[in-house]
């Protein structure tokens, strides 16, 4: 991932690209590309979550695996993916704190 300072202080960590397969009803494939990028106060939590990559990778796949085209679907699915998201990435980011889950890109194919 590349770390980069944002405006007014916050600290921005981007996320190498994720595509994964997730559940569809039919039983056809169906992937999930996601960019993501992750804003924190603390520059140093950036740097712990770069070290925590492999955590990370692992909670991610885990997690967007289950999900379903219609988990995603409009603005609520993208609210509650990020919800879902934060709460995961700061529990690896504990005793640090990220503030907000950015999406750069989201696909569903």
């Amino acid at each position: 991932g590349v770390i980069a300072e944002g405006p007014d202080g916050v600290t921005f960590y981007t996320l190498p690209d994720m595509v994964v397969n997730i559940q569809s009803p039919d039983g056809r494939p169906t992937f999930l590309k996601l960019k993501l990028t992750l804003e924190m106060q603390d520059p140093h939590v950036a740097e712990t979550l770069q070290a925590e990559a492999p955590r990370m990778q692992d909670m991610f796949q885990g997690f967007l695996r289950e999900l379903r085209p219609e988990d995603l679907a409009g603005s609520a699915g993208s609210f509650q993916l990020r919800a879902e998201i934060l709460r995961r990435v700061n529990l690896i980011a504990a005793p640090g704190k990220i503030d907000a889950v950015l999406i750069e890109e989201m696909l569903v194919q």
